[in-house]
């Protein structure tokens, strides 16, 4: 294990962060590369000179999950960094509280919209959009499992 710890938080390799994330190395590769999601650490270092903090796992995390529910990568992005606006991605404080954020589809033009409250949903839902729920407590209660069984190895 790569991993280090530094004032009580701990950093992971781009195979370490491939690992607990299951997101694969080259797409975590070119999110750096592309600047989507970068390293905390040396960002624009190669290979086991950059690490990933768990803020930043979350962050692969939220990509790999949007995508595994076939959003294509174009509307992934946009609720990612719609997430890091809203600040639901600049820390890990409280995103175990953070429950769903609903992605709403206009069935004519599919443009994306994000709703983040149940009432707003019902009205797109009765506008006839398609209403995709997105679960934060689940993304995160799968990254602390992720990284309890890393730790445990």
């Amino acid at each position: 294990m790569a991993s280090y710890l530094v004032m009580e938080e701990r950093f992971f390799t781009s195979t370490e962060a491939s690992e607990i994330t299951g997101c694969s190395r080259r797409q975590i590769q070119h999110w750096r590369k592309q600047k989507i999601i970068v390293p905390t650490v040396n960002p624009g270092g190669k290979g086991r000179n950059v690490y990933y903090s768990e803020l930043d796992l979350l962050n692969l995390s939220v990509m790999k999950y949007l995508l595994s529910r076939g959003l294509s990568f174009e509307a992934s992005l946009k609720l990612l960094m719609t997430l890091k606006q809203r600040k639901y991605l600049k820390t890990l404080k409280g995103w175990h509280n953070f429950s769903t954020v609903y992605l709403s589809l206009d069935p004519e033009t599919f443009k994306p919209e994000f709703v983040f409250n149940i009432k707003h949903a019902e009205e797109e839902l009765g506008a006839n959009h398609l209403v995709i729920p997105i679960n934060g407590k689940y993304i995160y209660s799968v990254l602390q499992q992720q990284l309890q069984r890393f730790h445990n190895t």
